[in-house]
């Protein structure tokens, strides 16, 4: 792609249109920048759009904080007395914006705190060999065909090359599965890394070939794609492929170097990629949709079309910051989200429809206290039998 000097100077000076934008930041991340080392004068001017992208995410993600955080003003003295009865900082806010200033039930479970929020996973070899990641000592795991394999204590494993290259008489894949209540971060032998959610899974090669970086995803992960460069210089792309059962067939993300979080469970409505940085294309048999960052691609399954909108960024990687945020978010996507994560099982009694709310919890408290936030909104009852949530209307 032939990008004209003058176009990169009007984006540089602030005064592209959107059209012009587009085609820069389709060049940034294209083959052909890549190679615009060998032109000093490009090189520099490629430098400085890679600032000013950066620059222009980092101002983007500080904005949303702050007027976030506005919004919340006018309705936190009513959130601080749910927290003071609760003795926690966290809030619910119900769309109405009403809180109940009924005194909190108790109620009996056998869901301990500390059994939610821990690095547990399961890594499958190529051999069919389970280990199970949060049992295992730290250190070395496994070491074929020049690459290691290596547990660190923080719910890490890697995939270090042991020898420069790594050439494979067939390929190995390995996948990781985390279980509800579990998420577990795995590094790449390309340098890639990606975080699962509870209830994941992530298969991929031990080693990936020289033209090619494929993985499969079910679930929700979040991926930082290291750039890798073929031997003629050529960034060598960087393919997820989501499985769903609501898809006859996979969906495709393709990213050359970037951070994106995808949201893909089977008991959602449809599957949501959203980029903080770089560039990605969203696939499907029906079609297609780029994003940039700040953007987010929704997959519907009821009519399998991509639509693209603005990404609430905090909300969509908070699971990976130790949060849970909903944003106007019915109860029932909010108690899937629940049962995955404290892996619990959810039954209504009840009209549910119309029931929206938003609001931010710690991911590493127990389920009753945060069950307890929901039922001081006013909206709902729970009810806590064994590993089951009842949860009924008010």
């Amino acid at each position: 792609m032939n990008l004209p000097i003058h176009v990169i100077e009007k984006y540089l000076r602030g005064e592209a249109n959107e059209e012009e934008t587009r085609l820069v930041n389709d060049w940034f991340y294209s083959a052909d920048a890549a190679e615009a080392p060998a032109d000093e004068a490009l090189a520099a001017l490629r430098m400085q759009i890679g600032k000013r992208i950066h620059d222009r995410l980092d101002k983007s993600i500080d904005l949303t904080i702050r007027q976030r955080k506005k919004q919340r003003a006018g309705v936190l003295k009513i959130a601080a007395a749910a927290a003071v009865i609760l003795g926690i900082g966290t809030y619910f806010l119900v769309q109405r914006g009403v809180f109940s200033n009924k005194p909190l039930l108790a109620a009996k479970t056998t869901v301990k705190k500390g059994d939610a929020g821990n690095n547990k996973a399961t890594l499958i070899l190529a051999n069919g060999r389970q280990i199970e990641l949060d049992s295992t000592a730290d250190g070395p795991i496994d070491n074929k065909s020049g690459i290691q394999i290596i547990k660190s204590e923080d719910g890490k494993v890697a995939y270090v090359p042991t020898r420069e290259h790594v050439q494979l008489s067939s390929v190995a894949y390995n996948t990781i599965i985390t279980p509800k209540s579990g998420q577990y971060c795995v590094t790449l032998s390309d340098g890639t890394k990606a975080w699962l959610n509870a209830a994941s899974s992530l298969r991929y090669p031990v080693a990936f070939n020289a033209d090619s970086r494929e993985v499969e995803l079910s679930g929700e992960g979040y991926f930082e794609v290291a750039t890798v460069l073929s031997e003629e210089g050529r960034k060598i792309p960087f393919i997820v492929s989501v499985r769903n059962t609501g898809l006859p067939n996979a969906m495709k993300i393709k990213v050359l170097g970037t951070k994106f979080n995808v949201m893909a469970y089977d008991d959602e409505a449809s599957i949501e990629t959203t980029l903080l940085e770089g560039k990605v294309e969203t696939a499907y048999s029906t079609g297609t949709a780029s994003l940039l960052p700040g953007l987010q691609s929704t997959l519907e399954k009821t009519n399998l079309k991509f639509k693209v909108s603005k990404a609430d960024i905090e909300r969509a990687v908070a699971w990976k910051n130790g949060e849970f945020r909903f944003t106007r978010m019915d109860i029932k996507g909010i108690m899937r989200q629940i049962a995955r994560w404290y892996d619990v099982s959810i039954e209504y009694r009840g009209n549910m429809d119309n029931i929206n709310l938003s609001g931010v919890f710690s991911r590493k408290s127990d389920v009753k206290q945060m069950l307890d936030i929901l039922e001081a909104t006013g909206t709902v009852h729970y009810q806590l039998e064994g590993n089951k949530v009842i949860v009924s209307t008010k």
